[in-house]
């Protein structure tokens, strides 16, 4: 049976606690990852992945809202519950504990030592592996998939991402056709700004004709500022070996699933197929 120690990345990126969430969210966009070990004195003592930062950006709280990222410390945001699995452990132990504690990533040790990382995508590149070209993605998809309309405030969006099982939301258009797909990279790493330019015609003088323009900045920033667009799908009937090998091949981390009509039916995404894996 394939290891942990077949499927993970040996090299594994590192902040400090200490170090700034500017500094961990270049990190992550440099290296086209999803987290980070955190590590001091040579002890891993957290995790913090695009999740924590997406919260951290969106945060309601006094303290952190009016003060930029690189101000905000790592130690803060990071996730405390240290959970790793041995290289030699299968890889449907990994699965079973990514599911279980909700996580998308372990650090990998031999012994007491660190010595890689295993995520969602190393399982799934594993899951497209597999003789599953006859099991249609209907009988895995979660059918819990959340929308929002493209001139949805981020705002609401975020609040969606965080409830749903997926941790993504797909946008629909005026016709209910989806669009696009949001998920905590777009908030986390997409360079978008908060204001928009609106504008006017004034007049010099009280009740006369207007004889100039005015801009004015308004905070609209919405869904489809930040979507991925344009969309990678699946259909019910394709099978789980197509979707897991595109989710492989275009890095990404869910399919919205279409039904014959072209509406959305439901999501396969990663969780699903660390169900999967764990069941393998």
């Amino acid at each position: 049976m394939p290891t942990v120690k077949d499927y993970m990345s040996k090299e594994v990126f590192v902040v400090k606690p200490t170090d700034t969430l500017a500094h961990a969210k270049n990190l992550m966009l440099s290296k086209k990852i999803g987290r980070l070990v955190v590590v001091e004195d040579d002890k891993v003592v957290g995790i913090i992945t695009r999740e924590d930062i997406a919260k951290a950006i969106l945060s309601s709280k006094p303290s952190i809202k009016s003060r930029p990222i690189d101000q905000l410390l790592v130690t803060h945001f990071m996730k405390k519950q240290i959970l790793t699995v041995q290289q030699t452990a299968s890889i449907n132990e990994a699965a079973k504990i990514m599911l279980e504690n909700n996580i998308g990533g372990l650090p990998v040790t031999s012994g007491n030592k660190l010595v890689g990382i295993i995520t969602t995508h190393d399982i799934t590149e594993y899951v497209a592996q597999l003789p599953l070209d006859d099991i249609p993605v209907k009988n895995h998809m979660c059918k819990e998939a959340a929308f929002v309309s493209q001139f949805h405030s981020i705002s609401h969006v975020a609040d969606l991402i965080f409830k749903t099982p997926t941790n993504r939301v797909i946008v629909l258009d005026s016709k209910k056709k989806p669009i696009g797909i949001i998920t905590p990279s777009n908030i986390t790493f997409v360079k978008f700004t908060p204001f928009k330019p609106i504008t006017s015609k004034r007049s010099t003088m009280r009740g006369g004709e207007a004889t100039h323009e005015k801009i004015s900045y308004v905070a609209i920033a919405t869904a489809e500022d930040v979507m991925t667009t344009p969309l990678i799908i699946a259909h019910e009937d394709d099978s789980v070996k197509f979707a897991t090998s595109i989710m492989v091949e275009k890095d990404i981390g869910a399919l919205p699933v279409l039904n014959m009509e072209g509406n959305v039916s439901g999501i396969f995404s990663k969780k699903e197929v660390l169900k999967i894996a764990s069941e393998k």
